[in-house]
C-alpha cells in the first residue's frame, strides 16, 4: 500500500537482520485501498522476506476485493466514512482479521522458533492479535504506537462511553506487553498519564528517512522554474490539516511584497481536491501553483530534492503534542529549509535543533506570512540555510533499527533469564 504510515514497518524489515533479527511476517492479502506504491512494493521484493498473507474478512476486502486503483477522495468523504466505520467497528474496522491472523500465528509458531511477537498499530486489531498470541504461547511482545488509540486524533471527541470502552482494551494488551515503541515523549506521557497504575516499558523509537532513498534518485519531474523560490508540500490533506491558512498567508505575503508573485511558486504532490483548486483560484494565485497528484515514493523523494522549501502543517489539537507527520523525517532527509505550520510540541522542537526549520502556528494566516517573508528575504540574498547534518544523522532508519533491534534483545534476554 502507499502512504507514509507504512514505511515504518517496511524499513525495519529492511534493516532489522542486519542486527540479527529475521523478520517473519503476516498481513492481509491486498484489498481495496486509497493508494498503491510499486516503488514501495519493488523494494519489499528486493528485500524478500517471509510473508503470509492471509484471508481477511474486512470492509477493505469485502467490497474491494484485490482490484487495484489509486484514486483521491476529499477530505470531507473521508471524515463521514471515518465517523460512520467508528460506530460500527471496534476497535477499528479491520477487526475482522483478528481471528484469521491468530490462527495463522498459532501455526508458525509451532513451527518456527519465534522469539518475539511485534505489532504495530494503527490498525489496533494488530494489538489485540499481538495479546492473543502472546497469551496463547508466553511468548514477549511489543506493541508499537504510530498513532496513539486513547486520544487518537481522528476521534478525540468521542463520547466518555466508548472512551471507557477503549481503555479497558487498550489497557489489557498494555498490562501484558513485554515492551512499548513511541514515537516520541509526548505519547509516552500521555500513555503513563492514562495508565498511571501499569509499569510500562518504553522505548522511543521515531519516525525516520532511509538515506539509500536518497542515493542516485531518479530524474524528478517537478516543474522546477528557474530563477523562482520553489516551494513543495508533499503529501495528502486531511479534516484539520488543510492548505488554507498557508494559502491565505501567501496572498497576504504577495500583496505586501509585490515582487514575491513573480519569483515563488508552488508544488504540490499528492493531490488536492477541488475545494482547494476553487480556494487557489479564488485567491487569485492559480499561476503559482503545479499540482502533480499522488506519486510513487522513489519519485517523491527526487521531487522532493529538487524543490527549494519544503512545507507541512500539522493542525490538530494543541494538546496531541506528538509529531503526526511521518513526512517530517523525509523532508529533513533532504537537508532542505522547512516550515512547519505547528502547534508547539514535538515536532517544532524538532525543527529548532534541525537548524533550517521555519514555524508559524497553523491558524494563524500573519504568522505564516512573516515566515514566508523571511525565507523569501534569505533566498533571495542566497543564505537560505542546510539541516544540521547531527540531527539529520539521528533519524536515519538504519541507526533506529538497531535501536530496535537492541530493545528486542534486552527484552528477549530477560525472558530467557526469568525462564531459566
Amino acid at each position: 500500500m502507499g502512504g507514509s504510515g507504512v514505511q515504518r514497518p517496511l524499513k525495519f524489515i529492511k534493516y532489522l537482520r542486519d542486527y540479527g533479527w529475521n523478520p517473519i511476517v503476516i498481513c492481509p492479502e491486498p484489498g481495496a485501498y486509497q493508494f498503491f506504491d510499486s516503488s514501495l512494493e519493488a523494494e519489499l521484493k528486493m528485500i524478500d522476506p517471509e510473508i503470509i498473507r492471509i484471508k481477511a474478512n474486512t470492509p477493505f476486502h469485502k467490497f474491494g476485493g484485490t482490484q487495484r486503483k489509486t484514486g483521491l477522495i476529499s477530505g470531507k468523504v473521508a471524515k463521514i466514512l471515518r465517523s460512520i466505520s467508528i460506530k460500527i467497528y471496534f476497535p477499528d474496522n479491520k477487526k475482522g482479521w483478528i481471528k484469521p491472523a491468530v490462527e495463522m500465528g498459532l501455526n508458525i509458531i509451532k513451527e518456527k522458533d519465534i522469539k518475539l511477537i511485534f505489532s504495530t498499530a494503527p490498525p489496533f486489531s494488530n494489538h489485540i492479535i499481538a495479546q492473543k498470541l502472546a497469551d496463547k504461547t508466553g511468548i514477549p511482545y511489543i506493541v508499537d504506537y504510530r498513532d496513539l488509540f486513547v486520544g487518537n486524533h481522528f476521534n478525540a471527541n468521542a463520547n466518555a462511553k466508548y472512551q471507557s470502552k477503549k481503555i479497558d482494551v487498550e489497557r489489557k494488551w498494555l498490562m501484558k506487553s513485554s515492551g512499548v515503541t513511541v514515537l516520541d515523549k509526548f505519547a509516552k506521557k500521555h500513555l503513563n498519564k492514562v495508565y498511571k497504575s501499569l509499569k510500562l516499558n518504553y522505548k522511543i523509537i521515531p519516525h525516520g528517512y532511509d538515506h539509500q532513498d536518497f542515493i542516485n534518485p531518479q530524474k524528478s519531474i517537478i516543474d522546477y522554474k528557474e530563477k523562482k523560490l520553489n516551494f513543495m508540500y508533499s503529501g495528502l490533506f486531511y479534516e484539520e490539516n488543510q492548505p488554507d491558512i498557508f494559502l491565505k498567508g501567501l496572498k497576504k505575503a504577495f500583496l505586501k511584497i509585490p515582487d514575491l508573485r513573480n519569483c515563488m511558486h508552488l508544488h504540490f504532490q499528492g493531490g488536492i481536491d477541488k475545494r482547494i483548486q476553487k480556494l487557489i483560484k479564488e485567491l487569485g494565485i492559480e499561476a503559482n501553483v503545479t499540482t502533480y497528484g499522488y506519486v510513487n515514493h522513489d519519485l517523491s523523494i527526487s521531487n522532493l530534492l529538487k524543490a527549494d522549501v519544503l512545507w507541512m502543517i500539522s493542525n490538530f489539537a494543541e494538546n496531541l503534542k506528538q509529531i503526526k507527520s511521518g513526512k517530517l523525517f523525509e523532508y529533513i532527509g533532504t537537508k532542505k529549509p522547512i516550515l512547519g505550520l505547528l502547534h508547539d510540541g514535538a515536532a517544532t522542537e524538532l525543527l529548532n535543533k534541525y537548524g533550517a526549520g521555519f514555524t508559524a502556528s497553523p491558524t494563524d494566516e500573519n504568522a505564516v506570512s512573516k515566515q514566508i517573508e523571511v525565507i523569501f528575504q534569505l533566498w533571495k540574498s542566497g543564505n537560505l540555510p542546510s539541516g544540521n547534518q547531527d540531527i539529520i544523522k539521528e533519524f536515519d532508519r538504519n541507526k533506529i533499527t538497531s535501536e530496535l533491534a537492541l530493545f528486542f534483545d534486552e527484552i528477549t534476554a530477560e525472558i530467557s533469564i526469568g525462564n531459566s
